[in-house]
């Protein structure tokens, strides 16, 4: 078992620290670089959408990749992955575009729900076989709701787990009959060789009549090591009264830990939360995967830096490989790359609309800062958040902007179409905004903040691409006039 630990203070805590680091940060890191890795290379996270697959923004061509479930061959639209689902990619990448030769996906379990408290301000926590699982706006739920979820469901269960071995689901599919077999991977907590028993968190294991895979050495099982175990669906037993969940093992192997083993000097992309930080400032710890940033990686967003690697926080960190996998990273991307600003429209502090964003429905929970506003119609606010399915966003940070008539929309791009290009369900015609180039003071620029005319920027803009449009709220309703538009890092 772990440490007993409040979750949602724990958030709070992160976002105080990233609110102390804007204020005191003088620079944000090393030099600018272009987006994406390049050449051959890994990319670990967690799919965000197709028409090509998307992973850590990239677009990857996955016509002709060999797509693995849980070691299984993938079959029929993109091998059957799902949006959600984290996976690892291995291909060749430019930039922001590439094609993926391999991509594997392994779930992190699929059994019975043991316990199913009702939601706290938007963020759900379940116990699925001994598991702790967090569920909020940003996950992808299929054949049910966030709150519709019921103990005894069967699910599935795949996203990226924290320091406490919580796993923060961003895809759950309710299976619509029970399995036959249950599986959960896991760190062993403790081994008792003389009952054969060992417990992965809240998840006690009997493995006496288990085959034990010859991956694990000598067949011995041992404290630390990360394994899947199956079993019965008929030999497992939800835990009541503070006991531990029960199963019955008929197989225990050896499993790769997140992105599993990664060659020496390969470009990889890595997403995951931060477990450790006791090496800072020299380097820290995504989920089991070391991040070395003694070469002043560039940290994305603007204004974040070193202080706001804190335990917890949601990373994608960038690099090249190095001895026993260690990522020596050139980027830093905290993953909060939705910004919103204009006139409240409706709603209040637990949901609203923004004037000008019809289709976005902003949520928040107890780990938004909102600094003690009120969220009223009329209010000017700007919001930092996390994008997530159906054109929702999860606030993270709410700023008063009483005064200004100034109007953001920044986001991961979901169409272009000739001239219009579409976030978060908006569609911009960029056509409407002036084309000044080379005037000193440009109305479209890259992501080195260097202006370019209106056909360059088009034509490196693509669904992923991160972009963001600045204007004006004429008399505090649509329509908008818009005024500029710039190429992001992500």
């Amino acid at each position: 078992m772990k440490p007993a630990n409040n979750f949602f203070q724990l958030l709070i805590n992160a976002r105080l620290a990233t609110l102390l680091c804007c204020s005191l940060l003088v620079s944000c890191g090393g030099p600018v670089t272009t987006a994406g890795i390049g050449g051959t290379g890994i990319s670990y996270g967690t799919v965000t959408g197709f028409g090509s697959i998307i992973v850590n923004g990239n677009h990857l061509d996955d016509d002709t990749a060999i797509v693995t479930l849980d070691g299984n061959p993938g079959a029929g639209l993109h091998g059957g992955l799902k949006q959600g689902m984290v996976v690892k990619v291995s291909g060749t990448f430019s930039g922001n575009t590439g094609t993926a030769e391999s991509i594997e996906y392994r779930d992190n379990l699929e059994g019975p729900v043991c316990d199913a408290p009702p939601s706290i301000d938007g963020i759900r926590i379940l116990r699925v076989l001994g598991q702790t699982v967090i569920l909020d706006a940003t996950t992808i739920v299929e054949n049910a709701t966030i709150d519709s979820i019921n103990a005894a469901d069967i699910l599935e269960v795949s996203g990226l787990p924290d320091h406490l071995e919580r796993i923060h689901a961003s895809f759950i599919e309710v299976k619509n009959s029970a399995p036959m077999e249950v599986e959960v991977k896991g760190l062993v907590d403790t081994v008792n060789i003389g009952t054969n028993v060992l417990t992965i968190n809240q998840l006690e294991v009997n493995f006496n009549s288990a085959l034990i895979d010859d991956n694990i050495p000598g067949r011995i099982l041992k404290v630390g090591q990360f394994i899947e175990v199956k079993g019965q669906a008929t030999d497992f037993t939800c835990g009541g009264g503070g006991a531990k969940d029960t199963l019955i093992a008929t197989r225990v192997e050896l499993e790769p830990e997140g992105a599993g083993a990664i060659p020496d000097g390969v470009n990889a992309e890595i997403e995951g939360f931060v477990t450790n930080i006791d090496q800072l400032p020299n380097s820290f710890m995504i989920g089991n995967r070391q991040v070395d940033i003694t070469g002043s990686p560039r940290f994305i967003p603007e204004g974040f830096g070193f202080i706001d690697i804190v335990v917890g926080a949601k990373i994608e960190a960038e690099g090249t490989t190095s001895t026993n996998g260690v990522l020596i990273a050139t980027k830093i991307s905290f993953r909060e790359n939705v910004r919103l600003e204009s006139d409240v429209a409706s709603g209040d502090n637990s949901s609203f609309k923004l004037e000008g964003f019809p289709n976005i429905d902003i949520t928040t929970n107890s780990a938004t800062d909102d600094f003690g506003i009120t969220i009223t119609q009329g209010l000017h606010i700007r919001v930092r958040g996390i994008e997530g399915p159906n054109n929702t966003v999860l606030a993270t940070r709410i700023d008063d902007k009483t005064g200004s008539t100034e109007i953001f929309l920044q986001g991961p791009v979901d169409d272009i179409s000739g001239a219009n290009v579409t976030i978060l369900g908006v569609t911009v015609n960029t056509n409407l905004i002036p084309d000044n180039f080379p005037d000193p003071d440009p109305n479209f620029q890259d992501i080195d903040e260097i202006g370019i005319s209106s056909a360059t920027f088009l034509g490196l803009v693509e669904p992923g691409t991160l972009v963001k449009f600045k204007g004006d709220l004429l008399s505090g309703v649509p329509p908008i006039i818009w005024d500029e538009a710039e190429l992001e890092d992500d």
